[in-house]
C-alpha cells in the first residue's frame, strides 16, 4: 500500500472558517490562519483551502488569506473558490498557493482544465468534483451542490482526466459534514480505474472510517474537516492510529 495523505480541508466564507453538513447549515468555527498553523504543527502534508461562496459572489477567493497562511506556516496550499480563468489562477499562485482548486467552471468547461494544466502544469491543478448518489448511479453537482449537471460521474471524470487534471478531489455531498463515514462504494467504483490520484472527502468522523477508506479503496488521500474541529482528534493521533493498523502515512 502506498503512503496515504491526510489533508485538512478549510472551508471559508469570506475570511472566516466554517463547517456545515451536506453543503448547508454552516457555522463559524474560527480563524483559518490559526487552524492552518495547528495543522502545520501536527504534521499535515498540505491544506485544501476553498471559499465556498466565491462562485455565488461571482468573484475569486481572496488572495490575502492565502498569503497570510503561507506566511504563518510551511504547508503547501491548494486554494480555490470561484476560479474561472488562467488570470484567476495566476493570482492564487502569486499569493503563494502551490496548487489551485477548480470546481464549477471546470465541470462545465473542461477546456479550462486544459488551459490551466498547459500554463502551470497538471500537477498544480486539483479538480474538485461534488457527487450525489441516486438510485441509478452517481451524478455531479456544481455551484455548492445546488445544480446537477447532465452527464453522469463517469463521463465527467473521463473528460477531466483527458483535459489534464492532475488530481481529483471527489466529495460525497450526501456524507459531507455528517461524520458518518466515507461512501466507500463511490471510491471503489472509480479510484482503481482513474490514472490520476483521487482524494476522498465527506464523512470522516472516526479513526476507523479512515482506515476502512484506505484498506478498501485505492484513494491516495482523504480530506478531513469537521472531525478536526469538533471532536478530540488531531493529525498526530490519526497518523498514530493508522500506523498501528498498518496503513502507511508520513511521520507527524
Amino acid at each position: 500500500m502506498q503512503i496515504k495523505r491526510l489533508i485538512p480541508q478549510l472551508l471559508l466564507r469570506g475570511k472566516r472558517l466554517v463547517k456545515g453538513t451536506r453543503f448547508s447549515d454552516f457555522v463559524d468555527v474560527g480563524d483559518p490562519v490559526s487552524q492552518a498553523m495547528i495543522c502545520d504543527a501536527q504534521g499535515a502534508e498540505e491544506i485544501v483551502l476553498v471559499d465556498i461562496d466565491a462562485t455565488r459572489r461571482g468573484s475569486c477567493i481572496e488572495t490575502e488569506i492565502i498569503t497570510r497562511i503561507i506566511q504563518a506556516c510551511r504547508l503547501p496550499i491548494a486554494a480555490g473558490g470561484g476560479i474561472r480563468s488562467v488570470h484567476d489562477a495566476r493570482k492564487c499562485f502569486r499569493a503563494g498557493a502551490d496548487k489551485i482548486v477548480v470546481n464549477t467552471e471546470a465541470i462545465r468547461r473542461p477546456e479550462l482544465v486544459r488551459e490551466l494544466s498547459r500554463e502551470f502544469g497538471s500537477q498544480s491543478v486539483l479538480v474538485s468534483v461534488d457527487v450525489v448518489r441516486k438510485p441509478d448511479g452517481f451524478f455531479v453537482v456544481v455551484e455548492s451542490g445546488t445544480k446537477e449537471v447532465a452527464n453522469p460521474l463517469s463521463d465527467v471524470i473521463v473528460s477531466l482526466v483527458a483535459a489534464g487534471a492532475g488530481e481529483l478531489l471527489v466529495t460525497s455531498v450526501d456524507r459531507e459534514g455528517s461524520m458518518s463515514g466515507f461512501d466507500v462504494e463511490l471510491y471503489q467504483s472509480y479510484a482503481s480505474r482513474v490514472p490520476i490520484p483521487i482524494i476522498a472527502s465527506g464523512g470522516a468522523g472516526t479513526y476507523d472510517h479512515i482506515v476502512s477508506l484506505f484498506r478498501e479503496t485505492n484513494c491516495d488521500g482523504c480530506c478531513i474537516g469537521k472531525m478536526l474541529c469538533l471532536r478530540d482528534y488531531d493529525i498526530v493521533k490519526i497518523k498514530a492510529y493508522l500506523t498501528g493498523r498498518m496503513v502507511p502515512v508520513r511521520d507527524a
